[in-house]
C-alpha cells in the first residue's frame, strides 16, 4: 500500500514556511488588539484590569524598546525554525493507511479478548482506529510537546533567577517590566530568549514526533498563550485564563518584588511550581500586598505624628542637598544591575532630603543628634552659620523601608532562591 502524500493547506505556501509565519502574525494580531483596548480604556475591559494604568510608569522600558527587542528575537527564532522546519522542504509523507490498519489490528485484538467480536462491526472498528490515529495520537503528541517546553522552561527560568550573572546580564531585562502588556511577552535579552523560547519549542517539536501542520498548531498556540499570559487583564471570560491555571493573574505575581521567587511554571501549566514549593496564589499575594501597605501606613503615620525636634544643619558641615533622585544600591529587584532577585534594597550613602532633595554623606557626616562627625572627633555644630532644618530627617535614616508606588519592601526581600 502506497504512502499518502499530505499537499498542503494553502497552495500559494507550503506547511513549513506557513509553521514559522502564523506565529508572527499570531503575537502582532493579538498584542494589538490588547494594546488598543489598553489605549481605548473600555469600562467593560477596565474592571479585569489587573494594574491601573498609571502603574506602568514603574516600568524600566519603553514601549518602543520593547518592540524592538521583540523584532530582534523573532528574527532568531524564524532563522531556528527555518533550520528544524524549512530546511527539508519536500512533501511530508504519512503513510496513513498502514497505521490505521494497526489501530484496526489492535482494536479487533482487544474485542477478541473481551470476547465483544459479534457485538462491534467492522465498520465500528475502523471509526475507533481513525478517532485513535487521528484524535487521539495527536492530542497525546500535544501533551508531550506542552509537558517537555513546561519543563524546559521552569528550570531555566529558575536558573536564569538563581545564578547571579544569568540575572543580571540577561533575565533582568524582562524584569524591567512591573507591570506586563502584551508586546512584552518576548522582551527578553536575545540570549535568554533564543534558549529558552525557540530552542525548547523546537525541541518539543522533534520528541514529540508531531508533523509539519503539529508544528503550525503549536507553534501558533504557544505564541497565543504567551502573548495572553502577559496582558495585563484577567479576563474569566477568556478560555486561555480559564483552561490554564497558568494564566496573566499567576504571571502578574511573578513580576512583582514579593513574587519574584515564585511562579517560575510557564506557559502552559503550573505543576512544577506545586511540586517544588514555587507556587504562589492569588489569596497569598494579596495577603502580602496588604501586610505591606498596613506597615506602610503605619510608618508614615509614625513619621508625621513624630514630636522629635528637627535636625539642624550648618553649612560648614559637608552636606551637600541636591535635587537628583535617590538610588538603592542594587536599584530594586527588576534592575539589569541586580543579582538573581537579591532586592536588599540597601541605601547608599545617599539620603532623600526635603522635597525630592538628596543628601550625600562625606568623610564629614551628621549624626543622629545632630552633630557632626570626623575621623578624629565630634565637632559641636555653632549658631554662628545659617542652618537648614530638615524635619524628620532622623526618622528616615533610622527607617529601612523602601516606598514604591503603595508597595512597600524591606531588606532581604526576594533573594535568590
Amino acid at each position: 500500500m502506497a504512502p499518502t502524500v499530505q499537499g498542503p493547506l494553502f497552495s500559494f505556501i507550503s506547511d513549513q514556511s506557513l509553521a514559522l509565519l502564523l506565529p508572527l502574525i499570531v503575537y502582532w494580531v493579538y498584542s494589538l488588539f490588547f494594546h488598543w483596548i489598553s489605549i481605548q480604556e473600555y469600562p467593560w475591559f477596565e474592571k479585569y484590569r489587573i494594574h491601573d494604568k498609571e502603574e506602568e510608569t514603574r516600568n524600566r522600558v519603553s514601549l518602543p524598546e520593547v518592540i524592538k527587542a521583540v523584532i530582534i528575537q523573532q528574527i532568531l527564532q524564524t532563522a531556528l525554525g527555518f533550520i528544524v522546519v524549512v530546511a527539508d522542504d519536500s512533501d511530508m509523507v504519512f503513510d496513513d493507511e498502514a497505521s490505521m490498519a494497526k489501530y484496526q489490528m489492535w482494536i479487533s485484538s482487544l474485542i477478541s479478548l473481551a470476547g465483544l467480536q459479534t457485538v462491534i462491526t467492522q465498520t465500528t472498528i475502523q471509526t475507533m482506529a481513525h478517532i485513535a490515529y487521528f484524535y487521539i495520537e495527536t492530542g497525546i503528541r500535544f501533551f508531550i510537546a506542552m509537558s517537555f517546553l513546561d519543563t524546559w522552561q521552569y528550570f531555566l527560568h529558575r536558573l536564569f533567577h538563581n545564578v547571579p550573572y544569568l540575572y543580571k546580564h540577561f533575565h533582568s531585562r524582562h524584569h524591567r517590566l512591573y507591570v506586563t502588556y502584551s508586546f512584552g511577552a518576548l522582551y527578553n535579552h536575545p540570549f535568554e530568549g533564543f534558549l529558552m523560547d525557540s530552542v525548547g519549542a523546537s525541541l518539543a517539536f522533534l520528541l514529540s514526533g508531531m508533523g509539519n501542520r503539529g508544528a503550525l498548531v503549536f507553534f501558533s498556540f504557544s505564541t497565543l498563550k504567551t502573548v495572553d499570559d502577559h496582558c495585563g487583564y484577567n479576563l474569566p471570560f477568556n478560555p486561555l485564563q480559564t483552561l490554564f491555571n497558568n494564566n496573566a493573574d499567576y504571571h502578574d505575581i511573578h513580576h512583582q518584588n514579593f513574587g519574584i521567587k515564585h511562579n517560575f511554571s510557564q506557559p502552559f501549566g503550573t505543576i512544577w511550581d506545586h511540586v517544588l514549593g514555587t507556587h504562589m496564589s492569588r489569596e497569598e499575594a494579596n495577603k502580602i500586598i496588604k501586610m505591606k501597605e498596613e506597615r506602610k501606613a503605619a510608618r508614615l503615620s509614625a513619621l508625621n505624628n513624630s514630636k522629635t525636634p528637627p535636625l539642624t544643619l550648618t553649612n560648614n558641615e559637608a552636606i551637600a542637598i541636591g535635587s537628583k533622585p535617590i538610588h538603592n544600591k542594587d536599584e530594586d529587584v527588576h534592575s539589569s544591575g541586580n543579582h538573581s532577585g537579591n532586592d536588599s534594597h540597601e541605601e547608599n550613602d545617599e539620603k532623600r532630603g526635603p522635597a525630592g532633595s538628596v543628601l550625600r554623606r562625606t568623610p564629614s557626616s551628621v549624626g543622629f543628634d545632630g552633630n557632626s562627625t570626623s575621623a578624629s572627633a565630634p565637632t559641636q555644630a555653632t549658631s554662628t552659620t545659617t542652618a537648614v532644618e530638615l524635619p524628620g530627617y532622623r526618622e528616615l535614616l533610622a527607617t529601612r523601608v523602601r516606598v514604591d508606588n503603595g508597595n512597600v519592601s524591606g531588606k532581604g526581600q526576594g533573594k535568590a532562591l
